[in-house]
């Protein structure tokens, strides 16, 4: 998205509103889970203050990515909050500030990087989603699934398991 911001870049005070809405390229797969579905859009306004641009908006879109818990594609909507001042592209400027060059300004890595930090860190499909089973396919509630007596340990937690056998003496069959 490339809006035309040379009434605003002349004039210091003046204010542009901004409405622009597409498809970003690069927002399929993000972390590997997360894919924004459709156009990005953004409502704000472009302001001068003294010489200095702001950008101030909400960008909107809507995002699929599969349950943490049971796996299922879901479906969301993220409002992101955007809040950044832009400076005139130069030779040499800082990789985290947002630049435009002459008289245009590339919206979409603004969008989008505003965007991807504003995702959740965890989807659930519903409040009462069960983990499913790995091995049979049920949920798994506070007494098992049913398919095996003792439930897989996830690896990650191994070394919590060990260290619960070391305070019960339990470790290497020897009884404290």
């Amino acid at each position: 998205m490339r809006i035309d911001i040379s009434k605003v870049i002349k004039t210091p005070g003046s204010k542009m509103e901004i409405y622009e809405a597409g498809i970003i390229e690069n927002m399929k797969n993000i972390y590997g889970l997360i894919s924004v579905t459709g156009p990005v859009v953004f409502k704000g306004s472009l302001n001068n203050i003294n010489g200095m641009l702001r950008l101030n908006g909400k960008a909107c879109c809507t995002y699929e990515t599969q349950c943490d818990i049971c796996g299922n594609k879901i479906t969301r909507d993220l409002q992101a909050d955007i809040h950044e001042v832009l400076v005139k592209e130069q030779t040499e400027h800082d990789d985290d500030q947002y630049v435009y060059k002459d008289n245009w300004l590339e919206l979409d890595k603004i969008l989008s990087d505003n965007i991807v930090l504003s995702l959740p860190m965890s989807h659930r499909c519903s409040d009462k989603c069960d983990i499913i089973c790995a091995g049979c396919g049920k949920p798994v509630t506070g007494t098992g699934c049913g398919c095996e007596d003792e439930q897989p340990i996830d690896p990650r937690l191994v070394v919590l398991k060990e260290l619960i056998e070391d305070d019960t003496g339990k470790q290497s069959g020897t009884e404290v």
